[in-house]
């Protein structure tokens, strides 16, 4: 008999699984793994050296590019003649200049200055106040020491100059020409040492750290012909 799709067997039966039963087996949900990436070179940086060099390299760029730009402005502004004044000064003989000019308006950037100026007369060393136009300390020393001769009336020679002024130290080197060993002779010993020692005491007392001054001529420390010791500094005693 052939069979009819809409039948069906009654022979099975329906089972709940027990919970005692082993438990079904799963598989395991697998992560994806993820490939490392070669790990990318690191950066090497430039020797120390090099670093050092480098920066040295731009500081010095910025340096003379400032130094260059700042003289080019400054010769521009001259030429315009925003910073160039024919009034000011800086030196002495400028001032010189101006005063013969006949201005009537001067102003210098030296300022005027008293000093105390010692010198022999009558057997004794004595002192006076006296203004110069101040500006270095070897222009000064050169003025205070004409202000000097100045007040020792036909003791020294027309003749007489001085050479150099500089300092080292606490030590002023003054150096003259040959007539001063002369105008010492003509004053004599007495008279000389007055006068040595009062252009000592002038010049440490206006000029410090000058301590000592060493008196030459012609460059060279005169052996004889004075009527003082000049081989050797002269120093106030303390």
């Amino acid at each position: 008999m052939p069979r009819k799709y809409d039948d069906y067997d009654d022979g099975f039966e329906v089972r709940r699984r027990e919970e005692e039963e082993e438990p079904l087996p799963f598989r395991e949900e697998r992560r994806p793994v993820r490939r490392r990436r070669a790990e990318e070179s690191e950066t090497k940086k430039a020797p120390l050296l090099m670093r050092i060099i480098a920066w040295l390299g731009v500081v010095v760029f910025c340096f003379v590019a400032g130094y260059v730009g700042t003289s080019l402005a400054l010769r521009m502004l001259d030429k315009k003649d925003i910073l160039m004044r024919k009034d000011v000064v800086s030196d002495r003989q400028e001032a010189q200049g101006v005063i013969e000019g006949g201005s009537t308006e001067i102003r210098v950037n030296a300022r005027k200055v008293a000093f105390s100026v010692y010198f022999p007369k009558e057997g004794t060393i004595v002192s006076e106040k006296t203004d110069i136009l101040s500006g270095i300390m070897e222009d000064d020393i050169r003025q205070v020491f004409g202000k000097i001769l100045s007040l020792v009336p036909g003791g020294f020679s027309q003749d007489m100059k001085v050479l150099n002024v500089f300092r080292s130290g606490d030590t002023l080197f003054l150096n003259l020409n040959g007539p001063f060993i002369t105008s010492l002779s003509k004053l004599g010993a007495k008279e000389s040492t007055l006068f040595i020692t009062a252009v000592v005491r002038t010049i440490t007392e206006n000029f410090p750290p000058i301590t000592k001054v060493r008196f030459l001529v012609n460059g060279k420390v005169p052996a004889e012909g004075a009527p003082v010791d000049l081989t050797v500094p002269w120093q106030l005693p303390k």
